[in-house]
């Protein structure tokens, strides 16, 4: 049996370990139980909070924190214990700002505890409790001391995960590339990412998958880093490491940046990847 000992793989959640119906492939948990019996560290880098995360988080055979929230936050689940948190600057005014300059868009909290919503939305409320994440409606006056990041997601239309990777709404694809191009130019401090096609990640700009993935396997004391991804929040984990894959159904910035393609993740990318170190 091959040694992994030395590796540390992180693998994106949506699309990457899931398939495109935001099932684990049964393929990916036989390769990841393999693969960490043989020594490996494993687990998951996703923009995802603690609360939303914690029903999935129990599905995985992870055995080292989870990086969540993009980065800007390292978990375990089992130890409830949050370590290298990478907290916003000048959170209040950018959620003054993004309430003023862009009401279309569902603006909240990804909060530790719970996310806190700004606004009335049934259906942004349906959408959460069917994916078993607390939540809280609050004002700009509520907002608490400590802020890992914002987001901003489009129109609501069901209560699936999926929603969000499609791009049907072209008016509102150009309102998420104002506001990329926005941060970029107004806000130094701070990255703005997209999870998915209609979902917008904004945070501490140290606050990476890619950073938070080397500081994690330095930790670990891991001399191999092996990262898969298929999203644009994924390219900073994609370029950090050692060797890097992604789903041949990835976003295309991700294929033009020339990362080495494993199979889509409908067939279980995740188990393609662990395949391939072994021939290493």
């Amino acid at each position: 049996m091959t040694d992994f000992s030395n590796v540390l793989l992180l693998a994106d959640f949506d699309r990457t370990l899931t398939d495109t119906n935001s099932r684990i492939p049964a393929r990916n948990l036989e390769a990841i139980r393999a693969f960490t019996e043989a020594g490996g560290a494993f687990t998951v880098a996703t923009g995802r909070s603690i609360p939303m995360f914690r029903a999935r988080a129990a599905e995985i055979p992870y055995n080292v924190p989870l990086i969540l929230y993009n980065g800007a936050g390292a978990y375990d689940y089992r130890t409830e214990r949050l370590e290298d948190a990478v907290p916003m600057p000048n959170a209040p005014a950018l959620i003054a700002w993004l309430a003023e300059e862009f009401p279309d868009l569902n603006l909240e909290i990804q909060g530790v505890q719970r996310h806190l919503l700004f606004g009335e939305n049934p259906l942004r409320d349906k959408f959460y409790r069917s994916n078993r994440t607390e939540f809280v409606h609050i004002t700009q006056q509520e907002l608490p001391e400590r802020i890992l990041k914002v987001s901003l997601l489009g129109s609501f239309r069901d209560d699936t995960v999926r929603q969000f990777f499609t791009d049907e709404n072209p008016a509102q694809i150009a309102r998420f590339d104002e506001v990329v191009r926005r941060i970029g130019a107004e806000w130094p401090t701070l990255v703005a990412d997209r999870s998915a096609q209609r979902i917008l990640d904004i945070q501490h700009r140290s606050a990476t998958k890619g950073a938070a993935a080397r500081r994690l396997a330095q930790r670990l004391g891991r001399s191999l880093l092996v990262c898969a991804g298929d999203a644009r929040n994924d390219m900073t984990m994609l370029l950090e490491a050692d060797l890097a894959f992604a789903p041949a159904d990835c976003d295309p910035a991700v294929r033009e940046a020339g990362i080495p393609l494993v199979c889509g993740c409908d067939r279980g990318c995740v188990a393609d990847v662990i395949e391939r170190l072994g021939s290493l």
